[in-house]
């Protein structure tokens, strides 16, 4: 009878602690929890700080879950970089205006809070967390199909100099100076992302035609370039245009993938929609530079 009692009351502390996680939480529908992890292991020293920056234009409120008993929650303001000190992968969620979001961040990795294309914060991977350096997109690769389109769409032969600003893997310079044997530079702040980039290239066999440098992209000159590539977000693209209005010859292409270049309309040669099977579609846009007044 004793063992029988002591189990009723085991059951009923279980009964109380599941309780106790639903009690009190929002109504909304909260999605899965989104691992932000890098693909590829590595293991993480004691202590990193990951970095979570605001680039949307609203302060943004969440909650860094730290396990155990303690949450903090934090609110960080328009264009602030927060650190979170870790040596194991933290679970952060906020309120996106739709339901609950989390996401698991892991040490000595940088982040932001950034709107997708429905205009819904959400976080991405990808932010330096630099004050001295413009940061103008998370890294997020544009599907190989898409690649293939924006330099047959820049109409992309030997002559050209194709600039990639914010390059990422290489993947945009990489694939012109193998299909074209035009001339390529990608311009990167991630020193990781540029080894790829040159590993990359030396694989592919254009190391002796592309060339990749760790700058600032709003302080990259870009007189020589005859073609620029990019995937960037639409406030990272306005505050390009005054380079490429400066930069940039007559008749240079600039194709950008999936965002409008703000105020360029008059300067759209061309939008095509790729159809994204299974993912979304993606558009790609074609400007061409005025002959100078």
């Amino acid at each position: 009878m004793k063992r029988v009692v002591q189990a009723l009351i085991a059951a009923g502390f279980l009964v109380l602690a599941v309780l106790a996680l639903f009690v009190g939480r929002p109504a909304k529908e909260a999605v899965s929890r989104i691992d932000l992890a890098a693909s590829g292991p590595g293991s993480m020293a004691f202590h990193e700080e990951s970095t979570l920056r605001n680039v949307t234009k609203q302060p943004v409120t969440y909650t860094v879950n730290l396990g155990g008993p303690s949450a903090k929650v934090r609110t960080l303001l328009v264009g602030s970089v927060d650190r979170i000190v870790t040596d194991v992968p933290v679970e952060i969620s906020y309120d996106s205006g739709r339901r609950t979001v989390s996401y698991l961040v892991h040490p000595g990795r940088p982040y932001s809070f950034r709107y997708d294309e429905a205009n819904v914060i959400r976080v991405y991977p990808g932010s330096h967390g630099r004050a001295d350096e413009a940061d103008l997109a998370p890294f997020v690769p544009t599907p190989p199909e898409v690649v293939t389109r924006m330099i047959e769409l820049a109409g992309i032969g030997p002559k050209d100099v194709v600039y990639d600003l914010g390059c990422g893997d290489g993947r945009m310079v990489i694939a012109a100076a193998k299909t074209r044997g035009c001339r390529g530079v990608g311009i990167e702040l991630d020193e990781a992302l540029l080894k790829e980039c040159r590993a990359a290239a030396a694989r592919e066999g254009v190391d002796g035609l592309v060339r990749f440098v760790r700058q600032d992209a709003t302080k990259t000159r870009l007189t020589e370039a005859t073609v620029i590539l990019v995937y960037l977000l639409p406030e990272s693209l306005e505050t390009l245009a005054p380079l490429f209005d400066r930069d940039l010859g007559p008749g240079a292409r600039i194709v950008s993938h999936d965002y409008k270049i703000p105020g360029w309309d008059a300067r759209i040669v061309k939008t095509e929609i790729l159809p994204g099977g299974s993912e979304r579609d993606h558009r790609v846009l074609l400007y061409k530079m005025p002959e100078r007044r």
